[in-house]
């Protein structure tokens, strides 16, 4: 099982050690291809125009500020055992690694909680032949902290990201990936101090947990870089005249503590090359790697991004030709940079979310109120009996019609008057008449009771156009009156029937 998994993880990294050779012993510059020419001594490089796409990189300065804002230690210790005694028991709790290459393996289909204070941790997975994952981010208890979650390709590029909401509710989103590809998954504190959060990353098209890889503090870098021989270890030289030789497509791991080392290289008949580093174990250094040609003119320049991501370059070089790559500590202490001129290309992997169907309530089986005023329905005065019952009834035939054809639609009748009285018995009189409506609905045409809701207005609290039933003195208009004297039926649904039932 270690063998299959070290394999996958092998893959998983950006250590795709296309062509690698075991390591080869370190030789000086002297023993490297020397110049043909002055001219190819003073070769210029330049960066490909088909860029990788640019990605948001955190300065050392602000991820050492985030780092410098922890708690107390016994903070820290309270913090952890608040979040053990919560862990859910269908979680496991992993710690993640400090940068991509030391990325731990994550179980697709599996919940899983991790503590976060201030540092990215930094997880990676394999993508099945499916091309549809769900991502399931729960904060955990800190509802004012915000959370972020990140997929980063092999290129180390950032190619989705989300975030918890910062009110202690679930966040899920639906992203489509490449198939068989492996990506690299990332939690980091956005807001608040120390917190945790268990998120889960599931194919769509799976039902129940998929299988709990490993659930040890194995890294995927450790597990690719046991298969020995990918990875050789050189001591760069002090100058560029004892510069450290390495072949093209060789894996190589630096050590940098604030000195500048020199490595060697020569290319190949081919002027198109790739340009990996890959800071391992301290996201917030940044380190320098770049390129002088035989005339000690520096040609190109590059460095990590902070966060612990890969960075990924393609560059145009002279062929046949003898270059000088530098490694140098731009900010933090002392690390290590594992970096690789090739001239294969490692594949641009995306992501991309899909768009979630707004949960809405369906569409209303009345676009508009439908008023039944006097023209229609005409009560006796101050009454809810009908003059005219049969009447009524032609005039409510239609509206049966289509409450029927829409069992589970709600519908409200909302009784209104003119206003001819006190409000308080107008309310009471248009609920009555609500109701004579409700009843007649039931009654005549078999409409479900239940289906039926009824509000009293009055005329203070009617909310639909009215009739101007007072003139500018005061004086009772009758013909305006008689479009106020009305029952309103309206989807309950809608957002004036959600208003008027709230009130």
């Amino acid at each position: 099982m270690k063998k299959i998994l070290a394999g996958c993880l092998a893959a998983a990294l950006v250590l795709q050690l296309a062509a690698c050779g075991k390591g080869q012993p370190a030789q000086s510059a002297a023993d490297s291809k020397p110049a043909s020419s002055a001219s190819s001594a003073s070769s210029a490089v330049s960066e490909a125009e088909s860029k990788p796409e640019s990605q948001p990189a955190s300065s050392a300065a602000s991820e050492e500020e985030k780092a410098a804002s922890s708690q107390p230690e016994q903070d820290e210790a309270s913090s952890e055992a608040s979040s053990v005694q919560s862990l859910p028991a269908d979680a496991v709790a992993m710690k993640g690694g400090p940068a991509q290459v030391d990325a731990m393996v994550l179980p697709l289909g599996k919940k899983v909680q991790v503590e976060v204070n201030g540092s990215r941790r930094w997880f990676a997975f394999t993508t099945g032949s499916t091309t549809d994952y769900e991502v399931w981010l729960a904060p955990g208890g800190q509802y004012y902290r915000t959370i972020g979650f990140g997929i980063y390709n092999r290129r180390g590029e950032l190619v989705w990201e989300s975030n918890t909401n910062g009110d202690g509710s679930v966040t899920v989103r639906q992203v489509q990936l490449s198939p068989d590809t492996p990506y690299f998954a990332t939690v980091a504190q956005s807001e608040g101090n120390h917190g945790a959060l268990t998120f889960r990353l599931s194919p769509l098209t799976e039902t129940g947990d998929a299988s709990s890889g490993a659930s040890s503090e194995e890294t995927a870098g450790s597990a690719a870089q046991s298969q020995a021989e990918g990875i050789l270890d050189l001591e760069g030289g002090s100058a560029q005249g004892g510069a450290t030789a390495f072949q093209l497509e060789q894996m190589v791991r630096a050590k940098v503590n604030g000195s500048r080392k020199w490595y060697s290289f020569a290319t190949g008949d081919g002027t198109d090359y790739e340009v990996l580093l890959a800071p391992e174990g301290q996201y917030y250094r940044t380190i320098g790697f770049s390129l002088y040609n035989e005339l000690g003119e520096q040609v190109w320049e590059s460095g990590t991004n902070g966060d612990g991501s890969v960075t990924i370059r393609q560059i145009q070089l002279s062929p046949n030709t003898t270059y000088y790559g530098v490694v140098s500590q731009k900010a933090g202490n002392d690390g290590n940079l594992i970096f690789r001129v090739s001239a294969h290309f490692t594949p641009q992997d995306t992501a991309t979310e899909v768009e979630r169907e707004p949960e809405t309530v369906s569409e209303l089986i009345f676009e508009e109120p439908f008023s039944l005023d006097e023209t229609q329905i005409m009560f006796v005065s101050n009454k809810a009996i009908f003059v005219d019952e049969e009447a009524a009834k032609a005039a409510l035939a239609p509206v049966a019609e289509v409450i029927l054809a829409h069992p589970d639609h709600p519908v409200l009748l909302a009784g209104t008057t003119a206003t001819d009285g006190q409000q308080e018995s107008c309310v009471q009189l248009s609920s009555q008449r609500a109701e004579a409506v409700k009843n007649l609905l039931v009654s005549a045409y078999g409409v479900p009771e239940d289906q039926l809701l009824t509000v009293g207005l009055g005329y203070e609290a009617d909310p639909f156009p009215r009739g101007q039933d007072r003139d500018s003195s005061g004086n009772f208009v009758e013909s305006e009156a008689v479009k106020n004297r009305r029952v309103v039926v309206l989807d309950a649904n809608d957002p004036t029937a959600q208003e008027i039932l709230n009130a």
